[in-house]
Parts: C-alpha cells; sequence; structure tokens
C-alpha cells in the first residue's frame, strides 16, 4: 500500500514538472501573453520583462515595445519608458496615444518644452479630442500658470466628460489657486468617474 501511494504521487510531481515546463514561455506570442497575464495581476515590473523578452524576438513590434513603455512609466522607469515611446513615435509619428504618454512623462519629469511640444502636436493631429489639451494643461500647471492650465483642462474635460485624469488635474490647480469648492467637486467627479458612475 505504501509503495502504491508513494509510486502515485511520483507520477503525479513527474507530471507537474512536464505540466509547467510546457506552460513555460517560449514563443513572442507566449511571452506577449505573460506580459499580459502579469499586467492584469497589476505585476507591472514583471509585465515589462515578458515584454522585454517578446521585443528581443520581435524588435519591430510597436505594439508591445508600447506596452513596455506603459509598464516602464507605471513603475517609475520614466528614461525607459520614453526610449521606448521616442522609438514608437519614431516609427509613428502621429500615434496619438504614444505622444500623450510621452507627453505626461516629459511633465513628470518637469521638462516643459519637450511636453509643450507633444501637446501641440496632439491638438495639431486631433484638435477633438482631449488628450492634448490635458498634458497642455498639465505642463501649464507644473509652471504655474493656472489660469491657462485651467482653461485647457476644461477644454480637456468638454471634449472627454468621462477621462477621470482630467478632473483631478483641474481639481489640483483649482487647490492651487485656493478654489477648495471646485477643487473637491472635480476630484469627487474624478472618483465617481473611476468607479464607473
Amino acid at each position: 500500500m505504501k509503495l502504491r501511494i508513494f509510486l502515485a504521487m511520483a507520477i503525479m510531481a513527474v507530471f507537474a514538472l512536464t505540466g509547467s515546463a510546457q506552460t513555460t514561455p517560449q514563443t513572442h506570442d507566449e511571452f506577449v501573453a505573460a506580459g499580459q497575464q502579469a499586467a492584469q495581476k497589476g505585476d507591472l515590473a514583471g509585465a515589462a520583462k515578458w515584454y522585454s523578452k517578446a521585443i528581443e524576438r520581435q524588435p519591430d513590434n510597436y505594439d508591445i515595445i508600447f506596452a513596455r513603455a506603459g509598464a516602464y512609466a507605471a513603475t517609475g522607469k520614466y528614461d525607459n519608458a520614453l526610449k521606448d515611446l521616442n522609438v514608437v513615435i519614431a516609427k509613428y509619428p502621429k500615434s496619438v496615444a504614444a505622444l500623450h504618454l510621452r507627453g505626461s512623462l516629459y511633465n513628470v519629469k518637469k521638462d516643459w518644452k519637450k511636453a509643450m511640444v507633444d501637446a501641440e502636436a496632439i491638438i495639431a493631429l486631433e484638435p477633438a479630442n482631449g488628450l492634448g489639451y490635458q498634458v497642455r494643461g498639465g505642463t501649464y500647471a507644473g509652471q504655474k500658470k493656472y489660469v491657462e492650465a485651467e482653461a485647457d483642462l476644461t477644454k480637456a474635460i468638454s471634449l472627454n466628460p468621462r477621462d477621470h485624469l482630467s478632473y483631478m488635474y483641474r481639481g489640483a490647480v483649482y487647490e492651487e489657486q485656493g478654489m477648495a469648492g471646485k477643487s473637491q467637486a472635480d476630484k469627487l467627479k474624478a472618483e465617481q468617474i473611476q468607479r464607473g458612475q
């Protein structure tokens, strides 16, 4: 009886090892899938590592380079993210998503000139898209030009009233100007949008 239990355990162990060996990503698509799964679980550093492996296999896959840039940005690796975004934008200079993320990162790094260039590029490409005004509003806010920031963020909200970030940024601008009631209202609206209300 003990021998049968031991053999059954040994077979299960071999099966487990074989099964895990088969699920270890090996191909570009498997690396991408692993990166997406990691990102969905909130493991953005892990996602960046899987995306890097996918990029080794297909260095011209700009969608994955952009995905890795997002993972780097979310983990505070701004220089790595900017490097990836520069690669994407060199290939696709009209990518509003890439320009928006890069402009936002330039704002984080307080590189107002470069952020403004990206904001203006988005506005020129898609004037009815609130993302350019959001980046430019953030740039103005960073330079303490609150009147201009408020105007741009209000424009961003009018073009995309479901974008919680524009409300958050405008709320911060109101707070800097001592407008507590307006600030609180915008922050509350941002929270409601995030909750799907």
